[in-house]
């Protein structure tokens, strides 16, 4: 299995994971080549990919207290985007 299968079985498994944490969140997309950004406001960030290129990226919060667990909409809606781009990300991260 290679590094993006192993990454994006992990990012699909938090999918259904009732508490992740915002370093776990943020370590699986920086394993799948993302950019983490932060917003401004505490706790919201960016997730760019080098291999995407889009007027706007998806984001997730982290919550304003450190160690807030990301909610599981964000989690599901990075995961997708991953899926919708897998072919560009894999052959990014070759």
């Amino acid at each position: 299995m290679s590094e993006f299968e192993k990454s994006l079985k992990k990012l699909e498994a938090l999918t259904t994971s009732a508490n992740t944490s915002c370093k776990e969140f943020t370590n699986v997309l920086e394993s799948l080549g993302f950019q983490i950004e932060n917003c401004g406001n505490a706790g919201h960030k960016i997730a760019r990919h080098p291999a995407v290129s889009l007027i706007e990226y998806p984001n997730y919060n982290c919550g304003h207290n450190k160690g807030e667990a990301v909610k599981r909409p964000y989690i599901k809606k990075l995961y997708k985007f991953v899926k919708q781009h897998e072919k560009a990300i894999k052959e990014h991260l070759k």
